[in-house]
């Protein structure tokens, strides 16, 4: 755990009713990240500029899990996995642990294993980034956190966590021995740090993931649910309107991205969009229209296959639920923006 995330922690008002030992625990974890983290960064002196990356966006629950899967699977490109991401202050300093235990991931049963591809957002968490995930652990905060949907405060503060970034993804090139190779990323909260991300990284491609808007809303309500019971650490109760407030915020934001002139500027070889029902019915097909359209292609066959047959196995539910009041004009913002690509 990062200093600054502890910080972070620390300064709810309620800090002081989680027992002690599990305060302490806490301190001491974060005294040992940042001593692992010092050793880690020592060991990159002479990593060489990372190459523009392609970057896998979109919505929470749109599809980016899967599309990370098949496109790692088919490019054979370097890409963080679970172990580096959950032990982003000390992966360096550790065997890459065997790929043999897998687990079902609980909001759609999708498999993942130490070695699978990994959303980089557990690693900026991990390194105390201002991730929208910090609600998982003290989610009657969430209002504190709509900074980090707003894409102008990535901007804004880039000199604070764009080296960490950066230093997290050269230790990942470091440990694979693929220095100077370019990274395939995938985080929905980079949809709102793309305009930074851009501005970073010139020459990046952008994959942008689609799904209707009320299924990304109740998918999201049914994830954030269940990682905030998992993950809480706070005894004060948190409001499921606050929690549908700040998941229309996310949907509105998405939609400003999708729209913005940083990404609709972008000529057609560094951009495309993939809807989430094509991926789920026809993956292969899907896939190599989305390599096709970036200037790539299929490098691995039969690993696409393989990876295609193992998110075979994951689950799409299907919702008839109302929308909430309170994410109304989020569900609305995502769905006409995304009009454009039907």
């Amino acid at each position: 755990m990062h200093p600054d995330l502890l910080r972070w922690l620390r300064e709810d008002a309620h800090w002081h009713e989680l027992p002690q030992a599990q305060r302490l625990g806490m301190a001491w974890r974060s005294f040992w990240a940042s001593w692992n983290r010092r050793l880690s960064d020592a060991q990159l002196t002479q990593a060489p500029p990372l190459a523009a990356p392609i970057f896998i966006v979109g919505p929470w629950r749109s599809g980016t899990t899967v599309m990370h899967e098949l496109l790692t699977a088919a490019t054979g490109l370097p890409t963080p996995q679970t172990w580096q991401c959950m032990n982003a202050s000390s992966f360096q300093l550790l065997p890459a642990p065997p790929d043999t235990v897998r687990r079902a991931r609980p909001m759609d049963g999708l498999e993942i294993s130490a070695r699978s591809p990994q959303e980089d957002e557990f690693a900026l968490l991990c390194l105390g980034v201002d991730s929208a995930y910090r609600a998982f652990l003290q989610p009657h905060r969430c209002g504190e956190l709509t900074r980090a949907l707003d894409p102008s405060y990535w901007l804004a503060s880039a000199d604070a966590w764009l080296p960490r970034f950066e230093r997290f993804l050269q230790g990942v090139l470091a440990t694979e021995q693929r220095h100077g190779q370019r990274l395939l990323l995938k985080s929905p909260n980079h949809s709102f740090r793309l305009p930074a991300l851009l501005r970073r990284f010139p020459n990046a491609q952008v994959v942008w993931m689609l799904r209707d808007a009320p299924s990304v809303l109740h998918s999201n309500r049914k994830m954030w649910r269940q990682m905030i019971e998992e993950h809480h650490i706070s005894s004060v109760p948190w409001s499921a309107d606050r929690v549908d407030a700040f998941l229309g915020d996310a949907l509105r934001s998405c939609a400003e991205v999708l729209r913005s002139p940083e990404l609709q500027s972008l000529p057609a070889t560094r951009w495309t969009t993939c809807w989430q029902q094509d991926l789920a019915e026809r993956p292969g097909e899907a896939v190599e229209r989305v390599l096709h359209r970036l200037g790539l292609s299929v490098e691995h066959p039969d690993a696409l296959q393989t990876a295609v047959g193992r998110v075979a196995q994951g689950r799409i539910d299907h919702y008839d639920a109302g929308i909430p009041a309170a994410a109304a004009q989020g569900v609305e913002a995502l769905d006409a923006a995304q009009q454009a690509f039907r």
